[in-house]
C-alpha cells in the first residue's frame, strides 16, 4: 500500500512456502490417491516487489504450529461453509520445525499433511517471533491469549510477538511444485517507536541520560489471536481485552493516569540518527497518550523530573501489522510532534532474489 496519511501504512510478512511431493520414503505411508503437503520455508527463496519491500525466512530451529481445514461431505463445494473443526475428519494440525538450511519444514511426528480432495483447503499457521524456537500451545479454534504487560522482561525481544499465516488453495495442478502453497507470517499486534530530541527553540538542552522514562496510556494488557477460521473459511482479526479504568488496581494510579493502564517502553539499543533516545515495544489495543519523564539535571538542588504527555494519539486503535513512528522534541511542560508514521515492520533487511513475491 501507498496510502498517505498523517501515518503511512505497510505490512511486514514472515514467508513460509508449503510445497507437495511425491517423495513417501518418511513418515507415515501415504494413503492411496492422496498426495502429500510437504512443508518448508524459502526454499525457492522471495523477490522484492515493486515496493522493494523483503521477505525473511524462518531460521533453523524455529517452530509452528499449523492446522489444514477442508470439506469432508460428500456434497460439498467451494461454496459450502467450513463445519466445526474435527481432528482427522475435517481438519489436521500440527506442530512443525525448520531443520534445513534452506528452510526446510518437518512435522513433529514425520508425517505429512494430505490434500483431501480438489476442493479448497485452507492452511492457517501460528508462530511466535520472538520466541521462534518453541511452537505456540493452541488448540484448532482456541483464542489464545497474549499478555502484553512489561513485567520483568527489560527488551522488546522478551515480548510476545504473534504471527499468523492464511492461505486457500486447492490442488488444481497434477504436480507438487504446481501445487506449491505459499503462507506468509503477519504481525498481529503493533510496534511503536519514539525518538526523543532537545527542543529546537533551546528551552530544553539536556543529556540523553537525563530521559527517565517514556510511557504509552491505555493500551492492551492482554491481547488475543484466534487460532481457527469462519464458518466462511477466512482467519479472525486480532483482538485484544479492553481496559476498565474502574478496576480495583488502577485505584491508586487513576489521578496520575486516568487511562488505568500503561506500559513502560524499552531503551532501544539503536538510537535514531539525530536524537537523544529512541525507545520500542510492542502493544495493541487503544493508544490514548505517550507520557515522557525527563529531568533538568542530578543535582540536589535541580527542579522537579518533569513530566508531560503527547496526546496526538488519543483515542489511536493500534492495528495489526503496523510500525507507528513518533519523533517528539522536549519542551518545558509540552511534548511538541515533529512528525509521525508508519513503517515496515521488518523482520530482516536481506533481499532474496528468486521467483516468489510477497503479499501485500
Amino acid at each position: 500500500m501507498n496510502i498517505k496519511f498523517c501515518v503511512l501504512a505497510s505490512w511486514c510478512a514472515l514467508l513460509v512456502f508449503v510445497g507437495c511431493t511425491s517423495d513417501d520414503s518418511v513418515g507415515e505411508q501415504q494413503p492411496k490417491g492422496l498426495m502429500p503437503v510437504l512443508f518448508s520455508a524459502g526454499n525457492t527463496g522471495v523477490k522484492a516487489n515493486t515496493r522493494g519491500t523483503s521477505a525473511a525466512y524462518m531460521p533453523a530451529g524455529s517452530r509452528f504450529v499449523c492446522a489444514m481445514f477442508f470439506h469432508a461431505g460428500a456434497s460439498d463445494t467451494n461454496d459450502s461453509e467450513y463445519a466445526d473443526p474435527i481432528q482427522e475428519v475435517n481438519m489436521f494440525s500440527d506442530s512443525f520445525s525448520i531443520d534445513g538450511s534452506q528452510g526446510e519444514a518437518k512435522r513433529g511426528n514425520d508425517k505429512y499433511f494430505y490434500w483431501q480432495n480438489r476442493l479448497d483447503h485452507v492452511f492457517l499457521a501460528l508462530a511466535d517471533n520472538n520466541n521462534l524456537t518453541v511452537a505456540p500451545q493452541a488448540e484448532v479454534g482456541e483464542q489464545v491469549a497474549f499478555d502484553l504487560t512489561r513485567g520483568d522482561k527489560t527488551a522488546m525481544t522478551q515480548q510476545p510477538d504473534p504471527m499468523l499465516a492464511y492461505e486457500k488453495k486447492s490442488p488444481a495442478g497434477a504436480t507438487s511444485e504446481a501445487n506449491r502453497v505459499k503462507l506468509f507470517f503477519k504481525h498481529q499486534f503493533a510496534q511503536i517507536q519514539v525518538n526523543l530530541k532537545n527542543a529546537q527553540d533551546s528551552s530544553v538542552a539536556i543529556d540523553p541520560t537525563l530521559i527517565v522514562s517514556v510511557e504509552l496510556l491505555g493500551v492492551a494488557e492482554k491481547g488475543y489471536v484466534t487460532f481457527g477460521i469462519t464458518p466462511e473459511g477466512n482467519s479472525h482479526a486480532a483482538s485484544s481485552e479492553p481496559i476498565n479504568v474502574d478496576d480495583a488496581k488502577y485505584k491508586t494510579t487513576i489521578k496520575d493516569n486516568p487511562y488505568g493502564s500503561l506500559f513502560n517502553m524499552f531503551e532501544s539499543n539503536t538510537t535514531a540518527p539525530g536524537y537523544l533516545k529512541s525507545f520500542e515495544a510492542i502493544a495493541f489495543g487503544t493508544l490514548q497518550g505517550i507520557r515522557i519523564t525527563w529531568k533538568e539535571s542530578e543535582a540536589a538542588d535541580a527542579v522537579a523530573p518533569h513530566k508531560a504527555t503527547f496526546q496526538g494519539v488519543k483515542n489511536l486503535k493500534l492495528e495489526s501489522g503496523k510500525k507507528y513512528i513518533y519523533n517528539l522534541e522536549l519542551r518545558r511542560s509540552l511534548i511538541a510532534q515533529i512528525n509521525a508514521e508508519i513503517a515496515d515492520w521488518e523482520t530482516d533487511k536481506t533481499v532474496y532474489e528468486a521467483d516468489g513475491t510477497i503479499q501485500e
